[in-house]
């Protein structure tokens, strides 16, 4: 700083009004912080420096990367002759420089001695001029400049409280940039939580959305459900079905375990389910489980459920249909297929009415109804120590055998007529207008060693391949019509005669070709004609069948015949 001699304040008003705007730019700096720009906030600052002391220019200047004092904010008698953004002096020029230069303040109470000052080439009335450098981290930020028309017009009080006010701007300066980070934060923080809220909101309403679509479908499964529960009951009038739907309905209120014994095809299922639907859990999950079908360690998991990292591959905790069963019915089919292993864990938890996950150590308590089913005979299986006795006497509190089909035979045309009708077996493509009463007897006559299952299968597909709406005695599956000829090789005698072993013959060729009769008379070594004048000798078809001859192609005899018995 130019080596000026200070005079010391000879007045405390002078003093006065220096606190005064030390005071109010403290309290003022703290409005500034939210400026707009910081062409405002530096003329808040020029403009409460100039109401104390109206002097004849006031400007601060922010120093640039080339080191150079751009205009920033001005009042006083330079403001109609230059503008802000203006570079008041170039690098190294100026008293600017020398403060920019020093990083100190510069005093000169008399301009036209001092050959660093310059008139910016515009007519001005300066006399005496104070610039202080503004500080950030040591370096020179801004300049703040006051200038005077009189000489000797400042002195070390001036100095000094120019200093505190650029210390003040300094500080206010980082504040404003701390303030408009943390600012410019809040704003991306809250459109980050905006947006993450829409997302929220979104998903939110696609779950409502779900959960709507899903209330309906369940509406519409249970419906369907229910519909099918209607067309799957069970069909007959026989003595022998109706002593077990009495015995159903009188123990279906009952928390009795039960055992339904029976061939494959009787319609055991059928029975389970109409203990569950008649009993007081019926509005309960209804739970089928196939034991057959799984291996022991997947069967354990399904049953029981595991753990997460029970084992390889258990990355998620799984819930045991035993568990999902609660409260309502398990149905264990095949029950007779059950490991060593699965027969002990199983009767502990028909015992304790509890069980362990895989992995698990707490034990799951459960409240359900256990119905089982086997085609097996499990007293045989005890016996040869293949099944728990402990758990056949465990689950057979009350058995029910289903007879099979061949032993209520007076309930096959009820049955042919509901397959016949419930679009449900076949499709409903097409309505059977007309059965031929010989296909009742036909059916009839068959003994069903596939039972139940083997007759909708057969009216399945006679519904598809009938023509004209009609199901014929042709239709019927050859072996179905004539099983009393199927005869075996072991059957033949040597007093039998030769139009029986050449009947025994044709037949047996005519079965291998699965009613095919183009290639079973070529098989035969004869042409049609002569197979269908055979057939009609020994009564397998009627005349009107015969009549054809050999136009009737090889796919319209396979169709009219039917396959061999399964």
């Amino acid at each position: 700083m130019q080596s000026t001699p200070f005079k010391p304040g000879k007045n405390l008003a002078k003093q006065a009004t220096q606190l005064r705007l030390l005071n109010e730019l403290s309290t003022k700096m703290q409005s500034l912080l939210n400026a707009d720009a910081s062409e405002n906030f530096y003329q808040e600052i020029v403009n409460i420096i100039q109401s104390h002391f109206d002097f004849y220019v006031i400007h601060i200047c922010e120093v640039n990367q080339n080191h150079a004092a751009v205009l920033m904010a001005q009042v006083g008698a330079y403001r109609n002759k230059i503008q802000v953004g203006h570079v008041m002096i170039a690098e190294g020029e100026g008293i600017h420089a020398i403060v920019i230069s020093t990083k100190k303040s510069y005093l000169s109470n008399d301009v036209r001695l001092d050959s660093h000052y310059s008139d910016l080439s515009i007519p001005v009335e300066t006399r005496s001029e104070l610039c202080v450098p503004i500080l950030k981290n040591g370096n020179v930020i801004a300049t703040l400049n006051v200038e005077s028309v009189e000489t000797d017009a400042f002195d070390e009080d001036d100095v000094i409280t120019l200093e505190a006010v650029a210390s003040q701007i300094a500080v206010a300066l980082t504040n404003r940039r701390l303030y408009g980070e943390a600012k410019s934060f809040n704003k991306k923080l809250q459109q980050a939580v905006d947006e993450k809220t829409i997302e929220l909101r979104q998903a939110h309403e696609r779950i409502l959305e779900q959960q709507r679509l899903l209330q309906k479908e369940n509406k519409a499964l249970k419906s369907l459900v229910d519909h099918d529960s209607r067309g799957l009951d069970l069909v007959g009038k026989s003595p022998a079905i109706l002593s077990i739907l009495t015995m159903v309905d009188k123990i279906a209120p009952t928390t009795a375990t039960v055992l339904i014994q029976g061939e494959s095809g009787t319609g055991k299922e059928l029975i389970a389910r109409r203990l569950h639907t008649r009993s007081e859990r019926a509005d309960k999950p209804y739970v089928t489980v196939n034991c057959g079908a799984l291996q022991e360690s997947l069967l354990e998991s399904e049953l029981f459920g595991h753990e997460k990292g029970s084992f390889t591959g258990a990355v998620n905790q799984k819930m045991g249909l035993c568990e999902t069963a609660d409260g309502g019915t398990i149905f264990l089919d095949e029950i007779g297929e059950l490991s060593l292993g699965i027969q002990a864990k199983l009767l502990r938890f028909l015992q304790e009415g509890e069980f362990y996950r895989i992995g698990g150590k707490r034990p799951i308590k459960v409240d359900v109804r256990v119905i089982s089913a086997t085609n097996r005979d499990l007293e045989l299986e005890v016996r040869e120590s293949r099944f728990r006795e402990d758990l056949f006497y465990r689950l057979n509190t009350i058995t029910l055998r289903m007879p099979p089909l061949r032993k209520r035979k007076e309930d096959i045309p009820m049955l042919v007529d509901h397959f016949l009708k419930n679009s449900r077996f076949g499709g409903a493509a097409q309505q059977i207008r007309r059965v031929d009463s010989r296909v009742y007897d036909v059916l009839t006559e068959y003994d069903w060693p596939g039972n139940i299952r083997e007759l909708q299968n057969t009216i399945e597909r006679l519904k598809i391949l009938a023509e004209n709406n009609e199901i014929v005695l042709e239709d019927v599956p050859f072996g179905m019509r004539a099983p009393k000829l199927r005869t075996d090789l072991s059957d033949f005698s040597v007093e039998m005669p030769l139009d029986e072993i050449e009947k025994n013959h044709i037949l047996r060729t005519l079965a291998y070709h699965h009613g095919n009769k183009t290639k079973t008379a070529q098989g035969l070594g004869i042409t049609i004609k002569t197979l269908y004048n055979k057939l009609h000798r020994y009564g397998i078809l009627q005349p009107s069948s015969a009549s054809t001859g050999s136009a009737t192609s090889a796919s319209e005899e396979t169709l009219a015949t039917g396959a061999v018995s399964k």
